[in-house]
């Protein structure tokens, strides 16, 4: 075998030992940090925090860096994230995202009153043309899977999901333009349909 060839195997081994020794690394930090409150592996029985198993690593990324430098100063970030995410450095935000954005996502929702959960998804998918609130699809995904640096919505908590779409209502999460903008366009009874269409994706 040439040396090239052995040189290329020995790479591919360093690049696959990195990425597993990381994978152990976010394991390890979610066993010791993460787990009280988000659940082992990210998912979680409690409606104060989100899923974080299959949540893209750029949005959580941001997200946590966003809590450490305090910009993002939602009642729950300054109560428990501020302090939580000012112990880790971005290395070791990068090997929780790799490692959450690994994890199966667990959907434990249900459709518990149908013509809320149907409002929900004709918002969702199609918008509020009337109102200007384009399809909340056009950058989640059909069920809520998000993508990149746009978060995983299907399968949350349906009142953690009504709490964060009524924070977009004020100033505390100053990156998310968009947001602000789009929930001037949808009234109470629209953002509690659309939780309960996402809780059950």
């Amino acid at each position: 075998m040439s040396y090239r060839i052995w040189m290329s195997l020995g790479m591919i081994g360093l690049i696959a030992a990195s990425s597993a020794l990381g994978s152990d690394e976010g394991a390890k930090l979610d066993r010791q940090l993460c787990s009280v409150c988000h659940g082992p592996g990210g998912t979680t029985s409690s409606e104060l925090f989100p899923h974080l198993a299959g949540m893209p690593a750029p949005y959580f990324t941001n997200q946590m860096k966003a809590f450490r430098d305090k910009s993002r100063a939602d009642q729950n970030a300054k109560r428990f994230m501020w302090g939580i995410s000012s112990r880790l450095t971005d290395e070791n935000i990068e090997q929780l995202a790799a490692f959450y954005e690994s994890q199966p996502a667990v959907h434990q929702g249900k459709i518990s009153d149908q013509a809320k959960y149907d409002l929900g998804k004709s918002i969702f998918l199609n918008g509020h043309a009337d109102k200007g609130v384009p399809p909340c699809m056009a950058c989640h995904g059909e069920k809520g899977e998000g993508k990149e640096t746009t978060p995983r919505l299907g399968g949350q908590n349906e009142a953690y999901l009504k709490r964060q779409l009524k924070v977009f209502y004020g100033n505390e999460r100053p990156a998310a333009t968009a947001m602000h903008e789009i929930v001037k366009g949808l009234s109470e009874s629209d953002i509690e349909a659309i939780a309960h269409y996402l809780q059950a994706q």
